[in-house]
């Protein structure tokens, strides 16, 4: 099984975490009612994978770890927008992930929703508010020139809700808007072992698929 940062799985039980940190009371509730941790870009052990936890509130997120094999399920950005479950939400912040769905399928883009969006369309819980961004991740590929990625930014800011665009390759993730301005100077990018100045190139290597 491939996991990446963003995956959301379904786990059996709190006791299935690892964490070598204690764990913060509010844990084992968030879990009994949704029980979806999210792949984190860290490290981890051999036959373990890096997860996140997130409560009610914003300020409630516990990162720790996962056997992968007490995995339940796996459900991908990916595979989010492929089913376009938004289609069934009455908030109109979900319906503005069609116009993004459509501008991705005119690049011939691999993309997804994430944040409190995705979590919402996978758990069925209600995650979105008011004050919600919409949070979406695009693997990198050759398609994403410098030309491409400014054309895109330039559509999805006129969104009347707030995109908080990431690019996903396998050496980290970076801003699409940084990104799409940087005429190949160096941009922050997060990757496991921290953030870093890079120059992003287009080149196969980058690629997440």
């Amino acid at each position: 099984m491939e996991l990446k940062p963003h995956d959301l799985l379904k786990i059996k039980k709190v006791e299935d975490l690892i964490s070598y940190t204690p764990v913060p009371d509010w844990v084992e509730a968030a879990l009994a009612k949704a029980p979806f941790v999210v792949v984190r870009r860290a490290r981890a052990a051999q036959g373990l994978v890096a997860v996140g936890i997130r409560g009610s509130v914003r300020s409630e997120r516990f990162g720790t770890f996962l056997p992968v094999d007490l995995i339940v399920n796996r459900m991908s950005p990916e595979q989010l927008a492929e089913e376009k479950g938004w289609k069934n939400r009455s908030k109109e912040i979900f319906q503005s992930l069609e116009q993004i769905s459509n501008v991705m399928e005119r690049a011939s883009l691999q993309w997804g929703p994430v944040g409190s969006l995705g979590f919402e369309l996978v758990s069925g819980n209600e995650t979105v508010t008011e004050k919600s961004d919409i949070d979406i991740v695009i693997r990198f590929s050759r398609k994403l020139t410098l030309n491409a990625a400014k054309k895109i930014d330039d559509i999805l800011k006129k969104n009347p809700f707030r995109i908080d665009a990431q690019v996903d390759m396998t050496e980290g993730a970076f801003s699409l808007s940084e990104y799409a301005i940087s005429g190949e100077k160096e941009i922050l990018v997060r990757t496991a072992d921290g953030p870093l100045l890079k120059k992003v190139k287009n080149h196969p290597l980058l690629y997440s698929q």
